[in-house]
């Protein structure tokens, strides 16, 4: 297995359309677009996925993801936004390096849920809620 391709990103050895670094994150575009301003934002520390990455990394990707979407909206005006973040393969993650996906939005536009919600009753949700819930 090769070196990641985002770290390559982050040490140079690989080239990309940077918009924003600081100390802690980069973000650039994404070159598998899905709309025009299509934004992938990672930390510069590697962490797989988003059960591997520190709180702290967290909160600066994510700072970092709120200051880019703000740019977003400011330059492209779009009609909305839609942030992705996936974890490992099975939840559709295809760079195992942390990233998040700020995708500018258009009313009408070719992109789709990919799944359909439908309502749950409450006592339905009861057994998993006492497994999750945080003391």
């Amino acid at each position: 297995m090769g070196e990641c391709v985002f770290c390559a990103f982050l040490t140079g050895r690989a080239r990309t359309a940077v918009l924003y670094e600081d100390e802690h994150t980069l973000a650039f575009l994404d070159i598998t677009a899905v709309t025009r301003g299509h934004t992938l934002v990672i930390p510069r520390r590697h962490a797989a996925d988003l059960w591997e990455i520190s709180e702290d990394d967290a909160a600066a990707v994510m700072r970092t993801v709120h200051r880019m979407a703000r740019r977003i909206r400011e330059v492209l005006c779009p009609d909305g936004l839609t942030l992705f973040q996936a974890n490992r393969a099975a939840g559709w993650q295809d760079v195992f390096h942390l990233h998040v996906h700020l995708v500018p939005r258009s009313t009408g536009d070719h992109l789709a849920r990919p799944w359909r919600a439908e309502p749950v009753e409450l006592a339905t949700l009861e057994p998993t809620r006492e497994l999750l819930a945080l003391s």
